[in-house]
């Protein structure tokens, strides 16, 4: 049912299979049993039509037929025909009771894969390493969470319907072989025919569906910059050009949808013509080898009632044929999910009180570019260092390491005298807060965004980091005060506004280390001035790292690093370093 995917990997929702497959068997059962129960009501009507025409007891068809026509037979027509009616009734409800049981059983199942299938792709998302999104699409990544985990769900309610409908269809069978083995062996051969043409139109669906999915992530990626990028498109007056790519997609994308939309349009009109033609085969061969008018009604009945479960079971292949591709994609982002390293020291003993050294360290990106080469340096606590250089010197790689958002190709990152990937990593992030350029803001309200990592935080300490960010006046000014929305990644304010929000929220944590990777750029020069102020206070932190363009802005720094090409060429007291003199003044250089 959710088989391995491609490479002979063992699929990670091979686990779910696994937990899913103990209530397979009862599903089976509870199949088997409404088969067995509507198959026994439709035997019944042999004898039944036979007293109906005045052909008398049946004498004719399988023996436990003709044992309750001859137990029957004692009693007058009118009895018999009332006994019979009633069995027929009974075993119907009957038949239906057992399977609204069975479909509330696989309502549960169904429940319990999208909720397995849901949590694993959370997990995944949020246990990958930082690094992981550095080199994945995120339009890719986003179609795998929003339309391939649906595809998948549905496909496997259409293997769970298998289940029934394969069992139904074995039961009718037998029963069909029982009533007459000659037009059984020709319904056989009529199966064999329509199998030949599904298996074909399988393969047709498998690959409009890899099409389908290709297609649609690139329409995806083509909408996701719209989304991501609206200032810069109007900027740079780029809306007629993402309009052609996007009509590009489209149409690319139309055609596929076209083409398995016909598809699906020829095959169930074909595969009815087929039945119907099998139909009318059968009806002339039984009328030719002389079986009876009620065997006949009860044989076609038998296979009219087989029919849709033959139907379900043609769709359910064809529907998991064009989910293949989903469930690959679905199962390879499960499977990046990673497990938490086990802390090596108590969370609440780690503080960040002893120099953070960079021994030597290296990384390089996965596209082969160099972000840091054998860098060393020390950041010493209580202290306040710019970090300095243009862009792509290598600022963003030294943040990001210091972090441990990625991991040094080589070297190591020191604690004193500890390997900080010896240190539980969310122990070592609880001690450090970032405020960037671009503060990644969550929906929610004002206040659940300062609080965010701090969800036990009362309004008056966030009110009090507010005012120490020059937050609390606009905030106050906004529709609902601190219980504003924010949506849209903040899209709605300005970029001081978010920035200024980031800064609050770092201020919060009260870290040990606070990162200001150009947190103020966007905000007022009296805000600015505020800011600043703080950070020479040191209220609300011990160490300060801050990324700055803006000469005023760091001229209230102890240190300074400046970097190049990913290499440290200057470092010590600020105002002794060349790249801190030569620097414009307020407007940045």
């Amino acid at each position: 049912m959710l088989r391995r995917a491609g490479g002979g990997r063992k699929a990670p929702l091979a686990a779910l299979r696994r937990r899913i497959l103990p209530s397979i068997p009862l599903v089976a059962v509870l199949g088997l049993v409404a088969s067995l129960l509507e198959g026994a009501g439709i035997g019944l009507f042999v004898p039944l039509l036979t007293l109906m025409v005045g052909e008398g007891t049946a004498t004719s068809g399988p023996a436990p037929i003709r044992a309750l026509t001859n137990w029957l037979s004692g009693a007058g027509i009118e009895q018999q025909t009332a006994l019979l009616g009633a069995a027929i009734v009974g075993l119907i409800i009957l038949k239906n009771i057992v399977q609204a049981l069975n479909e509330c059983l696989l309502v549960s199942i169904r429940a319990r894969v999208g909720r397995e299938i849901r949590n694993g792709l959370s997990r995944s998302l949020l246990s990958v390493d930082y690094s992981f999104y550095l080199v994945q699409d995120r339009a890719r990544l986003t179609r795998i969470v929003s339309t391939d985990s649906w595809v998948v769900i549905e496909a496997v309610q259409s293997a769970l319907a298998l289940i029934p409908a394969v069992t139904a269809l074995l039961v009718f069978s037998v029963l069909l072989a029982w009533l007459n083995f000659k037009l059984f062996v020709l319904v056989l051969v009529g199966a064999a025919a329509v199998h030949t043409v599904m298996s074909r139109l399988e393969g047709r669906q498998r690959r409009l569906s890899k099409a389908f999915v290709d297609d649609n992530q690139l329409l995806w990626q083509r909408q996701l910059t719209m989304l991501q990028a609206p200032k810069a498109i109007r900027l740079f007056g780029q809306q007629d050009r993402e309009e052609q790519r996007a009509q590009v997609a489209i149409e690319r994308l139309w055609r596929s949808v076209r083409a398995m939309n016909y598809l699906d349009a020829v095959i169930h009109p074909t595969v009815d013509a087929l039945i119907a033609l099998l139909f009318v085969t059968l009806m002339l061969f039984a009328y030719g080898t002389g079986m009876s008018i009620p065997a006949i009604t009860a044989f076609l009945l038998l296979l009219t009632r087989a029919q849709p479960h033959a139907k379900t079971i043609s769709r359910s292949r064809l529907s998991l044929a064009a989910c293949h591709h989903s469930l690959e994609e679905v199962d390879w982002l499960i499977g990046q999910a990673r497990t938490a390293a086990i802390a090596n020291e108590a969370s609440n003993q780690l503080r960040l009180d002893r120099p953070i050294r960079f021994d030597e360290v290296s990384f390089t990106y996965p596209d082969g570019s160099r972000g840091l080469d054998r860098v060393s340096v020390s950041l010493e606590p209580g202290r306040t260092t710019a970090l300095l250089g243009e862009s792509g010197s290598g600022k963003t790689t030294f943040v990001n390491l210091l972090c441990r958002l990625i991991t040094p190709g080589s070297g190591a990152i020191l604690l004193g005298d500890a390997n900080i990937d010896a240190l539980n990593v969310d122990d070592w992030r609880a001690r450090i807060a970032v405020a960037g350029q671009d503060s990644e803001l969550v929906n929610g309200t004002v206040a659940e965004n300062i609080a965010y990592g701090h969800a036990d935080a009362d309004r008056a300490a966030i009110e009090a980091v507010a005012r120490a960010a020059s937050a609390h006046d606009f905030i106050m000014a906004l529709p609902r005060g601190y219980d504003s929305l924010i949506e849209g990644q903040g899209l709605n304010l300005s970029g001081g506004q978010r920035q200024r929000i980031g800064i609050a929220r770092a201020l919060l944590r009260r870290p040990d280390l606070l990162i200001f990777d150009e947190a103020t750029n966007a905000v007022d020069a009296l805000s600015d001035i505020e800011i600043m102020k703080l950070a020479t206070e040191h209220r609300y932190f011990q160490t300060l790292l801050m990324i700055s363009h803006r000469k005023s802005t760091i001229a209230v720094c102890d240190q300074g690093i400046v970097l190049s090409q990913g290499k440290i060429v200057e470092a010590g007291p600020l105002g002794t370093l060349d790249y801190f003199r030569t620097m414009a003044g307020d407007d940045g250089a």
